[in-house]
């Protein structure tokens, strides 16, 4: 009984005697699980490593150390570990939040003959402006323009495109994993021109890319020198990211359209007295200034000297407008 006492009197006076660190190994060697231990030995990571794959993940401090350990410092395997749970962490607590942010990216081939127009969603701002995203977003983009698909294409299509080397699902989870936000793939659309050419104009950019607040995408036609196309083409983007119209032009208005807003137009005539030949130049009139407003052949160019009209001004340079496409994220 004795010699159990003094043994216990002497064990607490040694382990006062020791360091914090000390202590703490004691209680992690005869505590821990052999197997813990073995996998997770977070002691021996390499503070290099752990940088590394917080630089290359974008993923907090935490899930890197973890990864690490779980993988035995290993910086590519932390990688693949960091998609298969953090990103399935990640996506699970941010699915179901509303993604009402992000950018618009548009990428146009060096021959202007094929171009990507996307549109991915986040949750703030912030997040819509960071690195990680605006990396994400030109992938997006430029998995689009490679894809041998025109047209709209599917998100979950979107998904399995590859763009050097990397699919836009690995991508996508490295940036959710990075950025803790709830992100999507709104639209995603390849054009493509055989006889004309294709041009881009970018508004607000993000970071020096292609990405930015709003975008325009115009196929323009012509007999025009390859120079001339591609500066009317860019000035009539920037025009439709300003004007925003609805249309191309006035026969591309659905006649659903059309005959609703004369409805309107006669409705608010009714009580005039004027005779119904007199009416119907009067809705006429209002109509023109209706095609005005949203077809964009018929607005006023907003980018070149006195505003002719868009058809006009281009009808001088020997070019039409065969399609257009716009889309800003409070669109």
């Amino acid at each position: 009984m004795m010699r159990s006492t003094a043994t216990k009197v002497f064990a607490r006076c040694y382990v006062g005697r020791m360091t914090y660190s000390s202590q703490a190994k004691i209680l992690a060697t005869n505590f821990m699980p052999a197997s813990f231990a073995s996998t997770r030995n977070f002691a021996s990571l390499s503070m290099a490593d752990l940088k590394d794959l917080r630089s290359l993940s974008g993923a907090p401090i935490v899930d890197c150390k973890k990864a690490l350990g779980e993988t035995d410092g290993d910086v590519d395997k932390a990688m693949d570990w960091l998609r298969e749970h953090g990103a399935a962490k990640a996506a699970k607590k941010v699915s179901g939040r509303d993604a009402t942010e992000g950018l618009v990216a548009c990428e146009v081939s060096d021959d202007g003959k094929s171009a990507s127009f996307v549109k991915v969603s986040s949750e703030t701002d912030f997040a819509g402006k960071s690195s990680a995203f605006v990396d994400f977003v030109t992938h997006v983009a430029g998995a689009t323009l490679a894809s041998s698909t025109t047209g709209s294409i599917p998100e979950d299509a979107v998904k399995g495109l590859e763009f050097e080397s990397r699919s836009v699902q690995t991508a996508l989870e490295e940036a959710i994993v990075a950025i803790r936000e709830n992100l999507g793939i709104a639209t995603a659309t390849k054009v493509t021109t055989e006889d004309g050419i294709l041009c881009s104009y970018v508004h607000g950019k993000v970071g020096g890319s292609n990405a930015g607040s709003a975008a325009a995408l115009v196929e323009i036609v012509g007999s025009a020198d390859e120079d001339t196309m591609k500066e009317a083409g860019r000035k009539l983007a920037m025009h439709i990211v300003a004007a925003k119209p609805s249309y191309l032009d006035s026969d591309s208005v659905p006649s659903d359209i059309v005959e609703k807003e004369k409805a309107i137009l006669l409705s608010q005539l009714a009580d005039s007295g004027k005779p119904p030949e007199v009416l119907e130049k009067i809705v006429n009139g209002r109509m023109r200034k209706f095609f005005e407003e949203h077809c964009l052949t018929e607005q006023e160019h907003m980018v070149e000297e006195k505003n002719p009209k868009v058809a006009k001004a281009l009808k001088e340079l020997g070019l039409s407008v065969r399609r257009f496409e716009y889309s800003s994220i409070s669109a």
